[in-house]
């Protein structure tokens, strides 16, 4: 979560999305796993997937775990093989080997787009899972549905204007085009749109190679061709599903191009390049995009995928490697964009090149949530801290009448979005008892609840928790420190 150091008395509004849960649980490369329910990443251990390059992981909008898969075998909840969940078309070495779609308006059923590895004969195809079979298992009730082959080892998948259908997109192998399908409430749709543009893909297998994404807003595409050192940024019509304005933007030569990410604003493009471990940035917004790139970071053995996380960081898989890289800041620019590359320890699992491939636009949220920041009056984004101050007195949990203000704007904002939900946080300092910490601050959120309960924000949008001294934002070293911990934070949520 994107933080702003503030110098003068203050505390955080953490504001972001979690109500598309479905990006949650991520599993990858040889049997590692994180779970961003929680918004900061808690790494799993049971993962059964082992695969080189592309994968997908699909959970409910709550963030359960629903199934995994490689592009071949598919894992359900309780990490075994799904009924009927072997033999797909993807590939263990395909770039982006699957992809998992829920079919719109349709609780249950689950489309698995697989890709095979450069210039097979089995290009894309689907397969489709049925979640409510098996006491919630789900079981293959259609597979291997061939839509184009032969293709480049690419798939992405955006919403539709409609915000409701969903579009797939690949390149065809051997030529320029690009295929567009359509996911509706009714299926897939035959009649894909296809954007002859851009380089050729494919007549050398490495110049299939390479991620596709999508950005979470629907407006742009950027792609990597690995033989070719190369980048591409597209425009994209997510009405239409139309591609245009190519732009090529270039790493050095040889250096074989891999991974490519957007911001959670899309105002930065992110790409790795194997040979030579750098991690590339583009500012979007420049009028020479070519000449913005800049290395904001390098691992020390190949750069493989780059993904967005449900907490607005981008995480960077190495091969072979133990630790997953991470991005902290992606919407800064140059190196205060902060790459750390041990930033997780997968605990004895391991990357390999691949991260789970998601539509993309359940990323979105992580910017169009947007409120309004009573100090200046201007929108914020989410991440930004929101800078009020809500303290209590050593040992209270009752609201001082000067905190009431912060509050009823709080209360307005709420009005204005109905579809906001809001956890409340309470916290203490260090002084006390365990338990004693824990109940004070249990009765502090409650009563920052029950004062919005009053002012007429129905109590099902409300969610409150004490942490006591669990959490502190500052050392409880000193008074001024412990008063500063004696505090209540806010999430907002988009439901």
């Amino acid at each position: 979560m994107k933080k702003i150091v503030i110098t003068y008395l203050f505390y955080f509004i953490y504001f972001y999305s979690k109500a598309q849960g479905e990006a949650n649980i991520w599993y990858f490369g040889t049997n590692a796993g994180i779970d961003f329910s929680n918004n900061e990443p808690v790494v799993l251990t049971n993962g059964k997937l082992s695969t080189t390059e592309g994968c997908a992981t699909m959970s409910d909008a709550n963030g359960n775990l629903l199934f995994y898969t490689n592009g071949v075998d598919i894992w359900n909840k309780e990490h075994t093989l799904m009924t009927n969940g072997t033999g797909l078309l993807g590939h263990l070495s395909s770039t982006q080997s699957a992809v998992i779609v829920q079919k719109p308006k349709d609780k249950n059923l689950y489309y698995i787009f697989t890709v095979d590895v450069a210039d097979s004969n089995n290009g894309l195809s689907y397969s489709i899972v049925d979640i409510s079979l098996e006491e919630g298992k789900g079981k293959v009730i259609e597979k291997n549905v061939q839509l184009i082959a032969p293709t480049a080892e690419k798939v992405t998948a955006i919403r539709h204007k409609d915000n409701n259908s969903v579009w797939v997109i690949t390149h065809k192998w051997g030529n320029d085009e690009y295929f567009a399908y359509l996911l509706t409430e009714k299926g897939v749709q035959n009649s894909p749109v296809i954007s002859a543009i851009g380089e050729i893909q494919g007549m050398e297998s490495d110049n299939s190679i390479g991620y596709m994404k999508a950005s979470s807003d629907g407006k742009k595409l950027a792609v990597a061709i690995k033989g070719k050192s190369l980048f591409e940024l597209f425009n994209f019509d997510n009405l239409t599903g139309k591609i245009t304005n190519p732009i090529a933007l270039k790493a050095e030569e040889g250096e074989l191009a891999y991974g490519v990410e957007f911001s959670s604003d899309n105002t930065k493009l992110y790409g790795t390049t194997g040979s030579s471990f750098n991690i590339y940035q583009f500012d979007l917004k420049a009028e020479n995009i070519n000449k913005t790139r800049e290395v904001i970071g390098k691992t020390q053995s190949w750069a493989g995928a780059l993904q967005m996380a449900p907490n607005g960081k981008i995480y960077i898989s190495e091969y072979a490697y133990s630790y997953l890289g991470c991005i902290e800041h992606p919407n800064k620019k140059g190196l205060a964009s902060t790459f750390i590359r041990n930033a997780i320890d997968l605990k004895g699992k391991k990357c390999q090149l691949g991260l789970p491939t998601f539509v993309q636009t359940y990323f979105d949220d992580l910017e169009n949530l947007q409120k309004i920041n009573a100090e200046s009056g201007k929108k914020i984004k989410i991440g930004e801290v929101f800078v009020k101050t809500i303290l209590f007195d050593f040992n209270q949990f009752v609201i001082k009448p000067e905190y009431y203000a912060t509050l009823d704007e709080l209360v307005e904002y709420l009005k204005s979005s109905e579809n906001t939900k809001i956890d409340i946080a309470g916290h203490t300092d260090s002084d006390g008892t365990d338990q004693g910490n824990l109940l004070l601050s249990q009765n502090r959120s409650k009563a920052v609840a029950a004062y919005i309960i009053t002012k007429g924000i129905n109590k099902s949008r409300i969610n409150f928790k004490g942490y006591g001294k669990t959490k502190p934002i500052l050392p409880n070293t000193t008074l001024e420190n412990k008063a500063k911990n004696r505090r209540i934070e806010f999430i907002l949520i988009k439901s």
